[in-house]
């Protein structure tokens, strides 16, 4: 249930960490039932399936191909917004700050063709999610294996040192959780949050691959971080 007085609720549309996707419409319909306003945090899903209705929607760019360093806040009409940086007014009064054209552009451009192939994209992902799936047979998946965007990946492996295998693994481009928690060495908070213990966090590691990527792709990381992770379970 929605607290009484509740004024906001924001909701994560795809988890960047695990890919899991919320029940973002059924979060709407509480909000307002609550009187409340509703904001989807879309960054992870804007540009790969369809973005939930809502009364403020949040984008970035960069996570549809699009250059890094620009992002947008769609606000539905009759929402008043109080301005949190006050000085030259720009972004209709909500926003100070000169905008670059050049990455707006870069943005315009990536959304639209982020639009014209959501089910090519879309198609192309879940091959590459299958192919990966098969390779990492016998990992643990972290998170829903049915509500989710498979373009992202977290499994885990019992005993698996996730520092050693990036070291060992150079070549290969994958995380041990979101580049927001980077260098904090603490274990992920939200594999935490789905009830894992600090030890299996710890032997997590995130997989993330696009419509750039391909399946030969898959098949040499794959090969790749399985080899490393063997070595590790013989020689300790």
């Amino acid at each position: 249930d929605v607290p009484a007085g509740t004024r906001l609720i924001a909701v994560m549309q795809v988890n960047n960490e695990i890919g899991v996707v919320q029940e973002s419409d059924k979060w709407a319909a509480r909000a307002k039932a609550a009187g409340a306003l509703f904001l989807v945090d879309a960054v992870q899903a804007y540009g790969k399936m369809p973005v939930a209705s809502a009364d403020m929607i949040a984008v970035s760019a960069h996570k549809f191909h699009g250059p890094k360093g620009i992002g947008a806040l769609w606000v539905r009409d009759g929402v008043d917004l109080t301005e949190q940086q006050t000085g030259g007014g720009q972004e209709s009064g909500l926003r100070s700050g000169t905008l670059s054209p050049a990455l707006i552009a870069g943005f315009g451009a990536a959304a639209g063709l982020a639009s014209e192939r959501m089910e090519e994209d879309s198609a192309h992902v879940a091959a590459l999610w299958d192919r990966a799936r098969d390779h990492f047979d016998g990992w643990i998946l972290n998170g829903s294996d049915t509500s989710r965007w498979r373009g992202n990946m977290n499994i885990r492996k019992d005993g698996l040192d996730v520092a050693r295998l990036m070291s060992d693994c150079r070549d290969i481009m994958f995380s041990a959780g979101s580049a927001c928690a980077s260098g904090s060495g603490k274990p992920s908070r939200v594999l935490k949050a789905i009830g894992l213990s600090d030890a299996q966090a710890k032997s997590s590691i995130r997989l993330g691959w696009s419509r750039y990527t391909a399946l030969e792709e898959i098949d040499e990381a794959a090969k790749t971080l399985k080899a490393a992770a063997k070595e590790q379970e013989l020689w300790g």
